[in-house]
């Protein structure tokens, strides 16, 4: 049997699917549903990766009140080592700082901080 495997990750993330896609070796008619199985695939598979990002996250998000509320404002690379100092207990900080400015910026949506020229603060 011919055809193309999709992979995309399960719940878990060490969960990987594969998917067949059967008959798109055989015709090109079958070719357009492929690419749109593996865009759903992808779409998925990045919703579900940014869902875990966001899950992980959540823990940090109690700290970082705290250090705002100690420190006043600070840019996002104080905010990154600083959770990188404190944060060593399970789970270790272990984001990247897109990670976290991508984070940041949710809550700076949900107007739980601001961001002033490249310094968040609490929001009052």
């Amino acid at each position: 049997m011919q055809g193309i495997l999709s992979e995309s990750l399960g719940k878990e993330s060490d969960n990987h699917v594969f998917t067949l896609v059967d008959g798109a070796a055989r015709n090109g008619d079958n070719s357009a549903n492929c690419e749109e199985a593996a865009d759903e695939d992808g779409e998925r598979s990045v919703a579900s990766v940014e869902e875990q990002l966001l899950k992980e996250m959540t823990v940090y998000e109690k700290f970082i009140p705290g250090m705002l509320t100690n420190f006043g404002s600070m840019s996002l690379d104080r905010i990154h080592n600083t959770l990188k100092m404190f944060c060593v207990a399970d789970p270790p900080y272990d984001k990247s700082l897109q990670q976290l400015q991508g984070f940041l910026s949710g809550l700076v949506s949900e107007e739980k901080l601001e961001l002033r020229e490249g310094m968040y603060i609490l929001k009052r």
